[in-house]
């Protein structure tokens, strides 16, 4: 009787250590500017600094962020943007189911940091504010290149005439610009004409920009219920893309031109939210039928509507998306799909922020 409770109580114990190791919790806040403004887009980076694991979330467009499931035990939180002092907090003790809210604010570097190009432009993809630009050039040294390829470039990063104006002379008082009267509106512009290469274009100015696909590894899961179903059932079909982020970085509202290979329906294509984990993207789109909803709901699809433009050619808009790393995922062999092996294609796509 001894040597059995002695095995129940070894069996508890080590029962007890592998829930605890499962055991998580949350850091959630806001992140805001010295003005009190709100910063969409922006990372915020956890790492426990017990075991080194690292994970990164981006602030809504309402500068909300939630890093959710995080293993108990202590962690550091940072947040990098140029233009402002790093943030850094450190010893936060993360509890089982506990939720830690913890306010994020950024505040400007001094007049001594001088700017560049480069800091306007990664100033703009972070979501700052122009007016919040053009104050920050005005209080700071600065050395920027107002050359024609350095103008272009800013023009390509969005920064408007009005910023250019102030890089060029930062204590020039900027003017209003009358609205144009009817009779001085220009001509609606001539709209771009579709590619006709099967793939994915994002409209960029007058021109469609294609997307490069990104290789997909493809990972089926719920072996279990394939055996006990006889191989009737399928498993979740689970997707890793090599890479924390896309190489296509975009900003909302959206316009993409879809061309389908031939008899590929616009239907047979997900737009799809990746979540990041350690140094790759992944997603789940089924669970028990593959691209069927009579088996379960597609995990992390986002829901999109597309228009035939012309002949194999559709078009998909989206005014607002949250900041973080999408993808279209081609649902036909043809298109390069799972079902024609075990590596396929996804042409993916990071938002940096949102513009209404």
């Amino acid at each position: 009787m001894r040597r059995f409770l002695i095995v129940l109580i070894s069996f508890l114990l080590a029962e007890s250590a592998f829930f605890a190791q499962n055991n998580s919790g949350a850091i959630t806040g806001t992140i805001t500017d010295s003005a009190g403004a709100l910063m969409p887009g922006v990372r915020i980076d956890a790492r426990n600094t017990e075991t080194g694991l690292q994970y990164q979330v981006a602030s809504s467009a309402t500068g909300s962020y939630t890093i959710a499931q995080l293993p108990t035990g202590k962690y550091r939180i940072s947040v990098s943007i140029p233009g402002f002092k790093p943030y850094t907090r450190t010893d936060i003790e993360v509890l089982d189911t506990q939720i830690i809210r913890i306010d994020i604010y950024m505040e400007m570097l001094g007049a001594d940091e001088i700017l560049t190009n480069d800091s306007v432009i990664q100033l703009l993809t972070a979501g700052i504010t122009e007016d919040l630009i053009i104050s920050k050039i005005r209080e700071s040294q600065h050395n920027f290149d107002l050359s024609v390829q350095g103008m272009v470039a800013l023009k390509d990063a969005g920064a408007s005439d009005r910023l250019m104006q102030v890089m060029l002379d930062p204590g020039r008082v900027l003017e209003e610009t009358p609205p144009p009267s009817p009779k001085e509106t220009p001509a609606a512009e001539k709209e771009p004409e579709f590619p006709t290469d099967a793939g994915v274009y994002v409209k960029s100015g007058k021109e469609w920009v294609p997307f490069e696909p990104e290789f997909v590894i493809w990972e089926t899961g719920g072996t279990f219920r394939r055996l006990v179903t006889a191989g009737i059932a399928e498993g979740d079909l689970n997707g890793r893309i090599e890479g924390a982020h896309s190489g296509n970085v975009v900003k909302t509202p959206l316009e993409f031109i879809i061309v389908a290979p031939e008899e590929v329906d616009i239907k047979e294509y997900l737009l799809i939210r990746l979540r990041i984990e350690r140094n790759d993207r992944k997603f789940q789109i089924v669970s028990g039928g593959l691209f069927s909803s009579t088996e379960g709901a597609e995990k992390d699809a986002v829901e999109f509507e597309g228009t035939k433009a012309a002949d194999r050619t559709f078009s998909v808009k989206l005014k607002k998306l949250e900041a973080g790393e999408y993808g279209f995922l081609p649902n036909s062999p043809a298109a390069g799909a799972p079902a024609g092996g075990k590596v396929g294609k996804m042409y993916t796509f990071q938002v940096s922020n949102i513009i209404n």
